[in-house]
């Protein structure tokens, strides 16, 4: 019976039967025994021993390393794939001939494990390697299969060891490095709600930045700098948006929204004349682009003559109508965009 062993201690038995005759000498028919990779050495090949006999063996596609004459070898195979013939003759201690055996040996080659991918990925994007060369893999973070999917947080060598379904593993690496990302933050130069006919100066701050797309409204600025000026001249509901990218085409984006507003425009007169004669009766703010307003009388003490919402001051104080003289005031003003302005002076009432 043939056997082979491996220096590691792994036994294949390989059903072969080694018989002898005197009187007729039959080959035996080829049989597969055994598949060993590429450049393995001293795989070892054994027959039963037969006291008194010798043993010839000859093979393609390799070399016998020691063992010959006996009935265990050890053959170091060589590089070149494919199929080869390992042949076994004994010769008793009578000089008896017995059936040469032929087996067939399968070199296969040695798996060289490769990986492709992308070498440099922008931090925090989704990225996949993928594994060649082997039948079956183990990456670096224990999955298995030939594509590893990941995100990416740091640089990081990745590797896969490739292997078949008999020869040694080879193990591949991949160096992938995590390209910073910009921030695409602008600053402004009125931080507020924006009002009508002003200009508006957007400022991008990161100094890494070497691409830069504004759009207005989903409608592109064609300004590729990092400092844009624009000048709201209607009301209406507004966004800027920004998508920069760096040296390595990472990319960020960022947005503001603001309301425009028409600018609050009044007229606060001087002075009254509060006579009933239907004009200038009344101390009351003239104009346009505010919601309400609220309007403070005080005396030369700092006493409150007067409060009203939307009402101008007749002049008159507890029903009585207050001497000429300079008061002063304060308008409360709440504007379109809900915030407040005060506007405060001085009214002469002139009877």
């Amino acid at each position: 019976m043939l056997t082979k062993k491996k220096l590691s201690l792994k036994f294949k038995l390989l059903i072969l039967f080694l018989s002898f005759t005197l009187f007729t000498s039959l080959k035996s028919k080829a049989q597969y025994i055994d598949t060993v990779c590429a450049g393995e050495t001293n795989v070892r090949y054994k027959v039963a021993l037969t006291p008194g006999s010798t043993f010839v063996w000859q093979v393609n596609g390799g070399t016998i390393a020691n063992g010959q004459g006996t009935n265990d070898i050890g053959i170091d195979w060589g590089l070149i794939p494919g199929i080869y013939d390992l042949t076994v003759t004994e010769s008793n201690a009578s000089n008896c001939v017995g059936d040469e055996i032929l087996v067939k040996i399968l070199i296969q080659t040695k798996p060289v494990a490769t990986i492709s991918g992308p070498d440099t990925v922008c931090v925090g994007q989704d990225f996949t390697l993928q594994a060649f060369g082997g039948q079956n893999y183990l990456w670096s973070n224990g999955n298995t299969g030939n594509a590893l999917f990941q995100k990416i947080t740091q640089s990081t060598q990745y590797y896969v060891i490739g292997k078949n379904l008999v020869c040694d593993t080879d193990t591949a690496f991949k160096n992938v490095f995590a390209a910073p990302k910009p921030s695409a933050n602008f600053n402004l130069n009125i931080n507020d709600d924006w009002i009508k006919g002003d200009e508006i100066v957007f400022t991008a701050t990161d100094q890494s930045i070497s691409k830069w797309i504004w759009e207005l409204n989903g409608n592109s600025l064609n300004q590729n700098q990092n400092q844009i000026k624009y000048t709201f001249n209607t009301t209406g509901n507004y966004t800027m948006f920004l998508t920069a990218f760096n040296s390595f085409n990472c990319s960020d984006t960022f947005s503001i929204n603001r309301n425009v507003f028409d600018r609050l425009d009044i007229y606060v007169p001087t002075a009254f004349t509060p006579n009933n004669d239907f004009l200038n009766d009344v101390f009351e703010p003239v104009g346009v682009n505010y919601s309400t307003y609220t309007l403070y009388i005080y005396d030369h003490f700092g006493g409150l003559l007067y409060e009203g919402i939307d009402k101008g001051w007749d002049g008159n104080y507890k029903g009585n109508l207050m001497p000429s003289a300079n008061y002063s005031y304060k308008i409360n003003f709440t504007k379109l965009n809900g915030k407040r302005k005060l506007v405060d002076g001085n009214v002469m009432l002139v009877n």
